[in-house]
């Protein structure tokens, strides 16, 4: 995996596994750390998770997810493909190539929530920072052709 995302990957084993199935616990050591950064860190974190997911926004991994769960929208697709990223960099490795269908099924939709629930705690204003791509399903327009 490429080292420009060393800063995502380290930040996300700070998960806290002992809380599984509470997404908002699992989170909070993420939170509260990137909520101590400054806010570059932050934003950087925040562009890094978006071009990761925008990396997996593709026609194949959609067709991948329907075929696995055939009530999947935009935003099932979406939430999916954060179940790859809070996995780590092997899984996320492993669904991009196509080769772990199980992610369809699954979603942490949480992670999305994590750089704003950072800013939020160390600012308590609106988050101010847009990243220069678009997790949204459909946006990586090249991987949809």
């Amino acid at each position: 995996m490429d080292k420009k995302f060393d800063l995502f990957w380290n930040t996300m084993e700070l998960c806290d596994w002992d809380n599984e199935g509470d997404d908002d616990k699992v989170l909070k050591p993420v939170i509260e750390y990137l909520s101590r950064q400054s806010d570059d860190v932050l934003f950087e974190f925040d562009d890094l998770m978006t071009e990761l997911l925008y990396d997996l926004d593709t026609r194949k991994l959609a067709q991948q997810c329907r075929k696995a769960y055939p009530l999947m929208n935009d935003d099932t697709f979406l939430y999916s493909r954060c179940v790859a990223l809070i996995n780590g960099p092997a899984y996320y490795e492993k669904v991009r190539q196509g080769k772990e269908k199980g992610v369809w099924k699954l979603e942490f939709e949480s992670l999305l929530y994590v750089p704003q629930r950072a800013w939020d705690l160390k600012h308590q204003t609106e988050y101010p920072h847009v990243s220069p791509l678009s997790y949204e399903t459909g946006s990586n327009k090249d991987s949809w052709k």
